[in-house]
């Protein structure tokens, strides 16, 4: 008897690691592969990637399909299936997930004349029902059977680092890789890396420096606390020199939430203060490359140069290293104190707080005061960030405006609801708000480049929240993680980068299928034995 239990057991330990084995080729593939491929350099630059991702992502499907009925395990499911013990297993994420992608659903049924765009997404961005739901299948299948461990995100990183060198390289307008030969001068600046859009490719970068930084800062081993060193420091100049305005807002997210948990022990605010020196240190040794080099490099035309030039940035820097090499001395000498501890008085989170609070009440009064009030004339120097009209953000002022608008008086309550239908921005654009020809060119909008008025005007109220609502859950359910797996908290900050930057970008399949594989991979259920994950570090 107690052999045929035993032999039970490693049965299932067998096909558990099996399977994991198959999600973890299959995030090697989109962690890894994705980031380099392309086939026709920027000119099919999504199509490309959203063909691949789509490839391998049905490829582990069959793959895990095949092994769950050959195996017998998909069959012992079905007869034991339980909808009670079912439904327990089940987050606030996972029913999100599903509402989000019912919300497409129904808004592609509902979706009168356009049934083939809001399936497929031809009119769009690719981010229809169809993707969505290859989303959600790889969603629950990275959670249930994925095992995370640190050396995924290593190799994350690995990749990074060409992906880095090459934005930096075309900076310096050395285009290594020959992407730019047919492309016109004008365009050339608004693409780089093998991510096409400066925009896309930042979303990356920003994954990769919250990920570097936060691993920089849970890292006690000498040398690997280097290498997370060198790559949050890549990634930094990396996400200046990608030009995008949109980086502020990652930064934002990185350097303003990161405090929240860090603070709570004396190395987390040691690192943050180092982490943080080292990102100014970073915009101040570009302004040099800048001046010395003017000729052979872009150039930064954004609020980074703002900062960069700012006579008190030499100032700053030098008060954070100084803090910054206090509080290792101070570390170095407590650490001989019998009575050392490494958790802070929570005090320093409640203040970390009211500061985010301030800065942000500072904001909304600025925008206010730019906007409303009729005092834009006070804010010259900072004018294309705070004053809103059509042309603020790359037009995306006149995007947003005409998007409300359908929303508002276009849109029956049920397509308020349900959307318009999935990723059909560009048809409904068009209809009420036909293109017009400008300097010669036709300018024609398929997305309000801002995530959540897109799903807004395309699956409605339902569909936006249910979105929503999964991206929280899925943040909160790794904050509830990140004792037992460190790395979990530098997933959680990617994401949350993510969510702040997604106000004012695309959701894209070359950039979205990173981010939804690394959202997985932290709010997986399967948990690693602490002898191994003592081994990993």
């Amino acid at each position: 008897m107690a052999n045929r239990i035993k032999k039970k057991e490693e049965t299932k330990s067998s096909y558990q690691d099996n399977v994991a084995l198959i999600m973890g080729v299959f995030t090697l593939a989109v962690l890894c592969a994705l980031p380099l491929v392309f086939r026709d350099y920027y000119f099919n630059i999504l199509e490309t990637k959203y063909q691949f991702y789509c490839i391998v992502s049905i490829a582990a499907l069959v793959v895990m399909g095949g092994y769950g009925l050959a195996s017998g395990k998909m069959i012992e499911w079905f007869s034991k299936f339980d909808f009670k013990t079912w439904r327990k297993g089940m987050s606030v994420g996972d029913w999100a997930m599903i509402a989000f992608w019912l919300a497409n659903v129904i808004s592609w049924a509902l979706s009168k004349d356009w049934k083939w765009e809001a399936f497929w997404g031809t009119s769009g961005r690719y981010n229809g029902v169809f993707l969505m739901t290859i989303y959600m299948a790889v969603y629950f299948l990275v959670t249930r059977f994925f095992k995370l461990k640190r050396w995924y995100l290593d190799a994350f990183l690995a990749v990074g680092i060409f992906v880095c060198v090459f934005g930096i390289t075309d900076y310096f307008q050395m285009d290594v890789l020959g992407f730019k030969v047919n492309m016109m001068d004008t365009q050339k600046s608004s693409y780089t890396s093998t991510f096409g859009n400066i925009n896309t490719y930042t979303i990356y970068v920003a994954a990769l420096m919250a990920i570097s930084m936060i691993l920089f800062t849970q890292e006690k081993n000498q040398k690997r606390m280097m290498w997370y060193y060198g790559n949050m420091i890549l990634s930094a100049f990396a996400l200046i020199m990608g030009n995008s305005d949109n980086a502020y807002l990652s930064l934002a997210a990185i350097f303003g939430l990161s405090p929240l948990w860090l603070f709570k022990t004396k190395t987390g605010i040691r690192k943050y203060m180092i982490s943080l020196a080292s990102f100014f240190t970073v915009i101040w040794c570009i302004e040099w490359i800048n001046n010395a080099y003017a000729s052979s490099v872009l150039g930064i035309s954004s609020a980074f140069d703002l900062i960069a030039g700012h006579k008190f940035l030499p100032v700053l820097i030098a008060a954070l290293w100084i803090i910054s090499g206090v509080l290792v001395f101070l570390d170095k000498k407590s650490e001989v104190s019998r009575t050392y501890t490494e958790e802070t008085n929570k005090i320093l989170i409640y203040i970390w707080i009211v500061v985010i609070a301030v800065v942000c009440a500072a904001a909304a009064f600025v925008l206010y005061d730019a906007n409303m009030a009729g005092h834009a004339d006070k804010y010259s120097a900072i004018s294309n960030y705070v004053v809103f009209n059509d042309a603020w953000g790359t037009h995306r002022g006149y995007i947003w405006k005409r998007a409300m608008e359908i929303f508002t008086d276009k849109l029956t309550p049920v397509q308020k609801l349900f959307g318009y239908g999935a990723d059909t921005f560009a048809l409904i654009m068009q209809y009420y708000f036909p293109p017009a020809q400008s300097g010669g060119i036709i300018k024609i909008y398929d997305s309000a480049h801002n995530e959540y008025l897109h799903y807004l005007i395309t699956i409605g109220l339902f569909g936006t929240g249910s979105y929503v609502a999964f991206m929280l859950a899925s943040v909160a359910a790794m904050a509830r993680k990140m004792k037992e797996q460190p790395e979990v908290m530098a997933i959680m900050i990617a994401v949350l980068a993510y969510m702040i930057q997604a106000v004012v970008n695309i959701n894209l399949p070359i950039a979205m299928p990173i981010i939804i594989q690394l959202l997985a991979m932290g709010v997986g259920r399967k948990k690693i034995p602490a002898e191994e994950t003592k081994t990993e570090k």
